[in-house]
């Protein structure tokens, strides 16, 4: 029988725990974001040698029902009424609806692995609430929206005398929106970021929140909430105007580049280094950095153990990329000049190279564990070896020790 336990997982309810059930472990090792408990609870985990690696530990009163999300929630007015006392345990973002006062009466807490999205006026009525994450509070009454969302011609149709609210941004660059048909409703708006097309700016301006960032784009321009590729499929679904909340990726060929009028991108651009300049000319402005991209070759993938030589790269003019293997090595003759310009290395495990090899691995390599030569500079047989010993030494241990992973557990 194993002697040691081991539970990982999000949440531990610990509250009913009992002794007699554990009493035969050595140790009993606890990982969780969070462990809930009761008196009786408590008094199991001082008895037995529990060990608790845990963000947080909450006792909850005797009668509380624990509710345990797993994803996003929502709290809405037209929920059933609980009638005993209840605990939101979420993993996930948490919406709070208006007018959910009889819904909330009764929750003696929440613990919120996410974000809480809150009316002002319930917010301040909360107790116990610990949120590992952003908390927004939107105005009472406000219709909430989407994160993101669009106000197009359809939205314009359906709108009502109300102040609509979204928790990051709202976009009006449809060209067929009626600004006046959304003044004739009465419609307010309330975002962090309101992107808008410069004809519709002054007729809506008075309908924004005026603490709201105004971002404004050229007539025509499609906002891209998405990594975006610069080829002629962007060109046919977005057109040659691109606002892009995203990253960019410009093809080996270039892509799109002769065809753009308007980029914007609101993240990171990788582009072949003949294009970087082009792309610079077309870009009006650009959050993140712009990085240059090799050319594409072969690829070498999904091996235990491979070994590079300077006539592998010799034959391919567009170099080579090595992804997820365990063991690499690279021939001594190959010059770091070559390393840099011909060799990528991704999600690879150890990569054994000379001294001098070192700095240019380092700089083409990502996601990788190990890079340089093994401890006393033995070879790679040795490396090998060395670390199947290791695994092998876990072997034993492995089998004295029962492992649970799980979303939630119950003790």
């Amino acid at each position: 029988m194993a002697k040691k336990l081991v539970i990982n997982c999000a949440t531990c309810d610990a509250r009913n725990a009992r002794e007699e059930n554990y009493a035969h472990y050595e140790s009993i090792t606890i990982n969780c974001a969070m462990v809930l408990t009761s008196p009786q609870g408590k008094a199991v985990l001082n008895k037995l040698p529990f060990t608790l690696n845990c963000g947080n530990v909450l006792e909850l009163p005797e009668g509380v029902q624990l509710r345990s999300v797993n994803g996003s929630t929502e709290i809405k007015s037209g929920d059933a009424v609980p009638q005993e006392p209840y605990f939101i345990v979420a993993n996930g973002s948490v919406t709070i609806g208006p007018n959910t006062e009889k819904q909330l009466e009764l929750c003696r807490g929440m613990s919120i692995n996410g974000s809480l999205i809150c009316p002002e006026s319930i917010y301040s009525q909360l107790n116990n609430v610990k949120v590992n994450g952003a908390t927004t509070c939107y105005p009472d009454g406000a219709i909430v929206l989407k994160g993101s969302a669009v106000i197009d011609k359809l939205f314009a149709l359906r709108a009502k005398k109300a102040l609509y609210w979204a928790a990051r941004r709202m976009i009006f660059v449809d060209p067929e929106l009626n600004p006046g048909k959304l003044a004739e409703k009465g419609a307010t708006f309330s975002a962090r970021q309101v992107i808008m097309a410069q004809s519709l700016v002054e007729p809506l301006i008075d309908r924004i929140d005026e603490k709201a960032e105004i971002v404004m784009v050229p007539d025509g321009t499609s906002v891209v909430m998405d990594d975006v590729t610069l080829d002629e499929t962007t060109l046919g679904r977005y057109g040659r105007q691109l606002y892009i909340i995203g990253d960019v990726t410009v093809p080996e060929d270039g892509g799109i580049l002769n065809e753009l009028s308007y980029l914007n991108v609101r993240g990171d651009a990788r582009v072949p280094e003949a294009y970087r300049e082009q792309l610079l000319g077309v870009l009006t402005d650009i959050s993140g950095q712009v990085r240059l991209a090799k050319a594409k070759g072969a690829v070498v993938g999904d091996k235990p153990m491979v070994k590079i030589t300077r006539w592998m790269l010799e034959q391919q003019p567009k170099g080579l990329e090595v992804c997820d293997c365990a063991m690499v090595k690279i021939a001594e003759d190959i010059p770091r000049e070559m390393i840099m310009k011909k060799l990528t290395f991704r999600d690879c495990t150890i990569i054994k190279c000379t001294p001098e090899q070192e700095e240019a691995v380092n700089m083409v390599s990502e996601d990788v564990a190990v890079v340089g030569s093994p401890s006393g500079g033995g070879s790679l047989g040795d490396l090998v070896g060395n670390t199947l010993q290791s695994v092998f030494q876990g072997i034993q241990g492995a089998l004295d020790t029962k492992v649970i992973n799980a979303a939630d557990y119950v003790l």
